[in-house]
């Protein structure tokens, strides 16, 4: 809730050396100070805070209006002779007029208990009508990037927003995830309809028709202007007020007349479920009313026992798709949803594009193998022959680094999920004759066997009179130091050793022990080339993708029997969980100071400390470059998760979740241009929180929220049936199963490619292949009940019976299942296989018994009898106020054996599919 204020206001006259004109007067209560200088409000900051939100030699509340009279040129209210008088201690106004103007501004201050109200009034003081094209509000906030530490996430804030009418805000957050909140809001008949960041500022307009028609790109809603009759008056009004906590955020939202929409599963919906929406609003909802109402159900399920109003919503027209919300009489909002196909044809779609359409070709030259970008505007594959502009440094963009380094894994988890003959093939050829002995270097090759060739592609970093024509950092040192590109290829090794394992009938490059080993080899590499050639290249300190899968090495190392070099990359792991932990208070860099695809690896790194409680050290590593040891006398699980905590909250200051738009929900945002929202990590971070909600927090709001970033960047892929012409971005079969590398909610920006991008997706698909590649441990079904929603279902299709729930899985991969009760909650995990598609798991309400049907995926894949030998999945099972004591496939009872967290099943599979059932105590 808003903290409410006791004190008596007081005004402080504080006056510069170069007089009155110059005088600020300071005002402040028992929670906010504001300082008002001669043209506005120069400081807002809550009392405790030392950090004042507004940037330096800026004003809140200056209003830019453009008008125009009898459709003659627009003109700009001129605000050069600003007067400002006192009304009372805590109220004060600004009137811009002259006697040329049509127009009379008056801007009334007033800091409450509450915060700081801005109402505005524009009078037309003449005798004709003045048309109002422009109502502008700009704001600059205090930020700042690549900056130290402490000035990042203590001095700075991190903006989220949401332009929706009558119910429009604007949410500010130190990057550290601490409070306080800040949040600006729209009060009655005041709407936002439009943004831009024009001169790198942020402008919010309550009227754009002046300056919206004359930006290129699409606007969801449209621009308007405002007739004036001669001597009419028109007011607006806004709060600008602060919570302590982020999870205050919508009571305050809630308190002030705005709409607190609550979604599950999100706001990107496969077509084969539906979306049940949770609105709760200080007044009465009229209507909701769809953009496609012969393609929209929207089917009213009452009010919840909170009061919220509920319902459940299914699209059948896929691309984007507006609720309207009409309430209070006159006030309106919107909703933004993005109908999809489902997830598993989005996965397999994908996988297949990548294949087929962005794979070169060409025995002899360099890049034969390659997977590059392609271009969904022009329906082009870039790469070498044909560069569209990136060129030099900028090569990386078609020929190394994450955006391709990422495709590859991303076919090859799929593979795992879905195997398919032709496309493994591929993974060969890019093995053979992109990877190893090119980008690679070979275990023959001396310094460095193992190490991963960096920008701008390998062809040049292996070429030392090519390097001279490029910008090149660090050019007397092999270029493999760049730790990034690692992970994508031990990731990529990982998972071709699973299919080999499963289908060695199609796998004809390594076995898989040889593709494990390559695995452990390049992860090993991993932690000492980068660090040894380049001290500055902090491998313990920064979040990398993908690194996660370092876990994995492990455990399949001590399966092997290879316990040295399972200590080794324990203690290398080892090494930077106890940094994050104990050594930097914001270990949240990776390519920058403070980023976003950090998250990531802070919760792995977490999450591994409180599941593997680690020893104390002493000089357990030397930094070169603080010069000096690095020892941790006393270590705790405690500590861990207090981390845990920590780099959640300050995860949560880049995600957007309030602003119900499936563009923001859920999705990565930190920059206020919005040229570069909803990206890769949007996904990954959002495995982070989903995992937290399901296994560390007894908040659902971390599961609703981690399952919005899951969902979210799916609406990126150019995808759709022939109803809808294959694709609602760019329409064309030719382009189905394209994607974007991230989202412009902007109507137009530049983004950081040098390329202006109209609202959408980049025409690029880059690195999003990463975050889809998250989706593989992220996607599970569950089944929960809680006080929003009540019973229902993420992920899958729910009935409920009397005795008994059942409910049809689909997340896309069908591996994971959670079911989330307050008397208790467990969760279940495929190794392979997966549960059969549109058969339901059933659970007993009581919690005795739960059965699912278990489809052997290589038999599906290969299309022909299981083999007589047959084969094992492994079933994780973790649980919490309910324990497993049989298992069964079919009618033959399984070994449970106890793990570090839960228990651990070996399912043998021999049939096309096998029925099996847990029964707990």
């Amino acid at each position: 809730m808003i903290k409410r204020c006791t004190g008596t206001l007081v005004a402080l006259c504080i006056y510069s050396i170069s007089g009155l004109n110059a005088q600020n007067i300071t005002v402040k209560n028992d929670c906010f100070r504001t300082d008002f200088s001669e043209d506005g409000v120069s400081v807002f900051q809550v009392d405790r805070d030392s950090v004042n939100l507004i940037t330096d030699n800026q004003m809140w509340g200056d209003i830019l209006i453009r008008y125009r009279v009898n459709q003659e040129d627009w003109n700009m209210l001129e605000t050069g002779l600003t007067r400002r008088t006192c009304i009372n201690k805590n109220t004060y106004v600004y009137t811009d007029s002259l006697c040329y103007m049509p127009l009379c501004m008056k801007r009334y201050y007033t800091l409450a208990e509450d915060g700081l109200h801005l109402k505005i009034e524009i009078s037309n003081i003449t005798n004709r009508s003045v048309e109002l094209g422009d109502i502008a509000f700009p704001f600059k906030w205090r930020e700042g990037f690549n900056a130290a530490p402490s000035t990042i996430f203590e001095s700075n804030f991190t903006h989220k927003h949401n332009i929706a009418l009558n119910s429009s805000f604007q949410i500010l957050s130190k990057p550290s995830g601490v409070g306080p909140f800040y949040i600006m809001m729209t009060g009655e008949g005041t709407p936002l309809e439009y943004f831009d960041t024009t001169n790198n500022v942020y402008t919010a307009y309550l009227h754009s028709g002046c300056t919206g028609p004359k930006t290129e790109g699409s606007w969801r809603i449209p621009h308007t202007t405002r007739v004036l009759t001669p001597g009419e008056k028109v007011n607006y009004s806004f709060l600008l007020t602060s919570v302590s906590r982020y999870e205050d955020i919508r009571n305050a939202i809630y308190t002030n007349g705005l709409l607190d929409v609550r979604t599950a599963p999100g706001y990107t919906i496969p077509s084969d479920l539906s979306v049940r929406v949770a609105i709760r609003l200080k007044g009465t909802i009229q209507s909701l009313v769809a953009e496609h109402p012969q393609q929209t159900e929207i089917k009213q399920l009452g009010r919840s026992p909170d009061g919220r109003y509920l319902y459940d919503i299914r699209f059948h027209k896929l691309g984007e798709n507006i609720i309207w919300v009409n309430y209070n009489h006159g006030e309106k909002s919107f909703l933004e949803f993005f109908s999809t196909e489902p997830l598993d044809v989005l996965i397999k779609k994908r996988s297949s594009f990548i294949v087929n359409k962005q794979q070169h070709k060409a025995p002899g030259k360099w890049w034969d193998g390659l997977y590059s970008v392609y271009d969904m505007k022009y329906g082009k594959l870039r790469g070498p022959e044909d560069t569209d502009g990136f060129n030099g440094w900028w090569e990386y963009v078609w020929g190394c680094d994450d955006p391709i380094l990422s495709k590859a894994p991303f076919v090859a988890a799929k593979n795992v999920v879905y195997p398919d003959s032709t496309e493994i093939a591929s993974l060969e050829y890019y093995l053979k004759n992109f990877v190893w002995g090119k980008l690679q270097r070979t275990d023959q090759e001396t310094p460095y066997p193992f190490a991963i060739y960096g920008v701008p592609n390998w062809h040049v970093a292996r070429d030392s009179a090519l390097q001279k024509l490029y910008k090149y950092d660090a050019k007397d040192r092999i270029k493999v130091w760049r730790a990034y590109d690692y992970p994508h290829i031990f990731k990529l090794y990982y998972h071709m050793s699973q299919i080999a394992e499963m289908i060695p009938e199609w796998t004809h490059y390594l076995t898989a022990d040889e593709y494990f080993d390559r695995a452990v080899q390049t992860a090993m590499a991993y932690f000492k080339y980068p660090y040894e050639i380049w001290s500055w290249l902090d491998i313990y300190k920064w979040g990398m993708y993908n690194e996660w899968v370092v876990l994995e090495l492990i455990k399949g190392l001590e399966q092997r029997g290879r316990n040295d070099e399972a200590a080794y990359l324990r203690g290398e792991w080892e090494k930077k969980a106890k940094y994050f932990i104990y050594d930097d208070k914001y270990p949240y860099r990776s390519e920058h100071s403070f980023d976003r695809t950090a998250f990531e690896s802070s919760y792995a790194l977490a999450k591994y400390a409180i599941e593997h409680p680690m020893k104390p050290d002493k000089d357990l590593w030397y930094d070169k470059n603080k010069r000096t040891w690095h020892s941790h006398p006393k270590v705790t699980v405690e500590d861990a998760e207090r981390f845990m905590k920590q780099q959640h909250y300050a995860g949560l200051s880049v995600r957007g979740w309030i602003a119900p738009k499936y563009y923001l929900s859920g999705t990565d945002c930190a920059f206020k241009q919005h040229t570069g929202d909803m990206s890769y990590m949007a996904m990954m971070g959002g495995w982070s929180v989903l995992d937290y909600g399901l296994l560390y927090s007894k908040n659902p709001d971390w599961i609703e929220l981690g399952y919005n970033s899951f969902l979210s960047s799916w609406s990126l892929m150019n995808t759709g049936n022939e109803t809808s012409n294959y694709g609602y971005w760019y329409p064309g079969k030719e382009k189905d199963g394209a994607t974007g590398w991230c989202f412009v909610g902007a109507k137009n920006g530049y983004t950081w490619l040098h390329r202006n991008e109209k609202r959408g997706p980049w025409r690029y698909d880059g690195e999003i292949d990463l975050g889809y590649g998250a989706a593989f441990h992220t996607a599970r079904t569950i089944v929960i009940q809680d006080s929003i929603f009540g019973l229902h279902a993420y992920g899958g299709v729910l009935s409920k019976e009397e005795t008994s729930l059942s409910v049809i899985p689909r997340d896309g991969v069908r591996q994971q299942f959670s079911f989330i009760t307050s008397e208790f909650r467990y969760h279940l995990t495929l190794s392979r296989d997966g549960f059969l598609p549109e058969a339901p798991i059933k659970i007993e309400r009581k919690g005795k018994q739960s059965h699912f049907m278990l489809e052997n995926k290589i038999n599906t894949a290969m299309g022909t009898k299981p083999s007589k030998s047959g084969h094992s999945t492994l079933l994780q099972i973790r649980a919490d106020k309910i324990v497993p004591y049989k298992v069964q496939v079919g009618k033959k009872v399984c070994t449970m054996q106890k793990c570090t967290v839960g228990w651990e099943v070996r399912l043998p599979v021999s049939e096309i599919t096998e029925e099996i059932t847990i029964w707990w105590k």
